[in-house]
């Protein structure tokens, strides 16, 4: 054998690597948000890579992660309050690591995110309160809405398992896959805002995007789970539908819509409440086993609901999927007729909706 050729027995194996790949682009991101370091963009690739399925004693956690130079500034354009120093550390990995590993418990159900200001020393990090309320604007939303690319902000927030949103201001965005799934399918919050959208198409103009703003959060969250979900959505008006064999249909459908328009004219703690209330309530639905039926109206109709498969789709080979998927393609051959979309979380991660 040659003793020049550089597959021979004696040579090293090529090392693949996509460290190198995610660390290069995030370095460019940060040369479009004027905020240049190569240090960080190594910091913020530990961070995406780490946040991809973050989990705490086996449990999935989903903190908000912001980097930046000035706090001040940063909780003007998050509407973050009472920020709280945690510690400081070199501009490395292992900061991150501990970073999160200090600061990611405190960030469940949106109260608090973390926090990491580039200091002289390296990174500085701690946690600010944000508003939890459903009708209130999360800090990353608050984000998308800046104009000004040199904002000096960067948000990282994990959308799913191994997906994530890297973004600053100026609508800069990079939609971060760490797996397999199709990058040609739609991400992530184009499926949620599709969902929202024909869960409050019949809802009137004036009342419609604060609506879609509750529905689009709670439904984010439900997302972001370790559980599957379907939704099946009715035409306005619709009580019911022939699809449904067993379940529970609510007595009267819930008006989510008029609870949110209650709290709008006159923002009592009573009324606040009662919106907090509805979406714990819709979080509970699709947690249960079966379809969550909502209403193009903005209301909620059932939940814990089955349907029947048909004879030619139950004997189709397993590869198709398990019962979740199949269920979802009953409701998807009803849409137009009996439904106006069908939504599916499956339970790897994938999402997807579909409208008649």
């Amino acid at each position: 054998m040659n003793g020049s050729d550089p597959a021979g027995l004696g040579s090293p194996p090529l090392v693949l690597s996509f460290r190198h790949l995610l660390t290069e682009a995030v370095g460019t991101f940060l040369d479009e948000a004027r905020m240049s370091c190569e240090q960080t963009a190594d910091a913020i690739g530990e961070l995406i890579v780490t946040l991809s399925r973050y989990r705490e004693e086996g449990a999935p956690l989903f903190p908000m992660a912001f980097v930046g130079d000035d706090l001040g500034r940063m909780l003007e354009h998050l509407g973050g309050h009472d920020p709280i120093a945690i510690g400081i550390g070199p501009r490395s990995r292992a900061t991150i690591q501990r970073a999160l590993k200090q600061c990611a418990p405190l960030g469940q159900g949106r109260w608090w995110a973390l926090y990491l200001l580039r200091v002289p020393e390296g990174f500085a990090y701690g946690v600010f309160r944000t508003d939890p309320f459903p009708l209130a604007e999360s800090p990353l939303e608050r984000l998308r809405r800046v104009e000004d690319k040199g904002v000096g902000v960067i948000g990282v927030l994990q959308l799913a398992d191994n997906i994530l949103e890297l973004r600053s201001g100026g609508g800069l965005c990079r939609h971060v896959y760490l797996s397999g799934a199709r990058v040609e399918s739609a991400s992530p919050p184009e499926v949620m805002d599709e969902l929202a959208d024909a869960v409050t198409d019949g809802v009137s103009t004036n009342s419609r995007e604060r609506a879609r703003g509750f529905f689009r959060r709670v439904l984010f969250e439900v997302m972001q789970g370790s559980h599957g979900a379907l939704v099946a959505v009715l035409p306005r008006e619709r009580a019911g539908s022939t699809l449904f064999v067993d379940g529970i249909i609510l007595p009267r459908p819930l008006d989510i819509v008029a609870l949110l328009e209650r709290y709008h004219v006159d923002p009592t703690d009573s009324a606040g409440t009662a919106v907090r209330a509805a979406a714990q309530l819709l979080r509970g639905m699709m947690a249960t086993d079966g379809i969550t039926v909502l209403r193009a109206d903005g209301c909620i109709v059932g939940y814990n609901i089955f349907v029947r498969h048909p004879e030619t789709l139950a004997s189709q080979p397993s590869v198709v999927g398990g019962a979740r998927r199949r269920t979802y393609d009953v409701l998807c051959a009803a849409l137009g007729t009996e439904l106006t979309a069908a939504f599916i979380r499956s339970q790897d991660g994938d999402v997807s909706c579909k409208r008649g």
